[in-house]
């Protein structure tokens, strides 16, 4: 089975006939994907074997960036160029040039060495939001076996003059993260505790009434993984199986299941309503009838 229905509302934003394809594949663990809207291009990670590639529809996929200091999630800083979150040095950087000129944005917090910045988004300020559980520091096909230096997993905020700021710490493994379509609240998922905290964020990067919004339960292989909200404020999940979708008042409507386990996913296309999944060894797609938030 394709999908897995929780409630009849779930075929509002799946044709019934839509299938998976594999587009690429022969990869150690996939993450991090993102969607260049105007060039057209998809860049993802593949953690175990440090690389960093670009896919197209026209040529497949090319290294972009090798290594890449085992890289798990990407996104695009105000001005278009691509950030990641680098587990075996610990860093957010940035990537100029195609790739072929990296600098560090966050490195430290209060003189402890951040623990394996994971996924990461940008507001419309400029502001950059990364989670740091401490996955690549004790995973060994995802990083480099270390000890912890912070002693907390959080999530910060680092904004354009350079300040970076512990904006929570009392997860367990903050993990994927992202943005409500009208930018007020922010969506942050806990692998360990299964579950997604919302909060309210005001126009100066506060956060505050932050609560639990949704569980994310299941059969199968998976935890709370990437994220995104698309226009209409509906929320999409990894999890169990494959990706969750819940509704703007955080039921789940259903599960698109995926024959590997799925880490992430980003919206594609020139409509941006095709969704693009990592899974493991592979990338695959699925067309929905959602538009996704542009991600320049």
């Amino acid at each position: 089975m394709q999908f897995e229905t929780r409630d009849p509302d779930f075929w509002n934003y799946f044709d019934e006939g839509a299938r998976l394809e594999k587009i690429a594949d022969g990869f150690g663990f996939t993450e991090g994907p993102i969607w260049h809207p105007a060039e057209g291009w998809l860049l993802f990670s593949d953690i175990q074997e440090s690389r960093q590639y670009i896919w197209t529809e026209d040529s497949g996929h090319r290294v972009f960036r090798m290594p890449s200091n085992q890289a798990n999630g990407n996104f695009f800083d105000a001005e278009g160029r691509v950030i990641s979150c680098e587990h075996a040095t610990s860093q957010v950087v940035r990537l100029d040039h195609h790739g072929k000129r990296v600098a560090p944005l966050a490195t430290h917090f209060e003189g402890q060495q951040l623990n394996s910045p994971n996924d990461i988004v940008c507001d419309a300020a400029g502001r950059i939001w990364f989670t740091d559980p401490s996955f690549g520091r004790i995973r060994e096909n995802l990083g480099i076996l270390r000890d912890q230096e912070l002693g907390f997993q959080g999530v910060f905020r680092l904004d354009p003059d350079g300040q970076l700021h512990a904006m929570m710490k009392d997860f367990q493994q903050p993990n994927g993260l992202c943005f409500s379509a009208d930018g007020t609240r922010l969506f942050i998922n806990d692998s360990w505790a299964g579950h997604i905290r919302v909060f309210d964020m005001a126009a100066d990067g506060s956060l505050s009434d932050g609560k639990v919004w949704a569980e994310i339960t299941g059969d199968g292989d998976g935890v709370p993984d990437g994220m995104k909200c698309t226009q209409g404020d509906m929320l999409l999940c990894n999890g169990p199986s494959g990706v969750h979708l819940l509704s703007p008042s955080g039921g789940t409507l259903g599960v698109i299941k995926v024959p590997e386990k799925s880490t992430n996913f980003c919206f594609g296309g020139s409509d941006l309503s095709m969704l693009y999944i990592t899974a493991s060894t592979s990338v695959y797609r699925i067309p929905t009838r959602m538009t996704g938030l542009a991600m320049i």
